[in-house]
């Protein structure tokens, strides 16, 4: 096989390849987008709840009765579990949205390489002057790192929703012992 027909059949792999390689981008930027904008959500609802427990718990009024002397400090206790539980949840929704910077080898596309430092000039001509096997590997590490920070953005999203559902269901729980009270 000649130079020349070795070029172009890395031309024509990397023109096949990176249709699918920019869709496997786009689909994982939209889900890792997704995903910010459901905690970020979630964030803000739970961190209101925070405060909402905390207003309730101080209003918890002592009762009187058969079960007066239990159900003030129980409130207050189902409460507390509540807050706790959102103000985690809290902290699982914010490290979701907060930007995954991690740092892979040098290479043409992580916006820090130092590529991207050049002059526009020298980054032309660098870019220009890359090996087609070259630029193939980093769009697939590339791929990799991304599927590697959307994992563990739905991972934190994941335990925030679950924890949020639990301090939910505790603060309705301490709502209804107050009701009773």
């Amino acid at each position: 096989m000649t130079a020349g027909r070795g070029a172009a059949a890395a031309r024509e792999w990397t023109s096949e390849h990176n249709r699918f390689a920019d869709f496997e981008r786009g689909v994982l930027q939209d889900n890792i987008a997704l995903c910010d904008t459901k905690a970020g959500l979630l964030l803000a609802f739970t961190g209101a709840m925070v405060i909402v427990c905390i207003d309730t718990i101080v209003n918890v009024r002592p009762t009187h009765g058969a079960f007066g002397g239990l159900l003030g400090p129980l409130t207050k206790i189902v409460l507390l579990l509540a807050a706790g539980g959102f103000l985690v949840s809290s902290q699982f929704s914010l490290t979701t949205v907060l930007p995954r910077i991690v740092r892979g080898r040098e290479d043409h596309i992580f916006w820090e390489s130092p590529v991207f430092r050049l002059p526009v000039e020298d980054y032309v001509a660098a870019l220009n002057a890359l090996d087609p096997a070259i630029e193939r590997a980093e769009q697939l590490r590339h791929l990799h790192l991304l599927a590697g920070i959307c994992r563990s953005k739905f991972q934190h999203f994941r335990a925030a929703l679950r924890l949020g559902q639990i301090a939910f269901l505790a603060l309705v729980a301490g709502e209804l012992l107050r009701a009773v009270a």
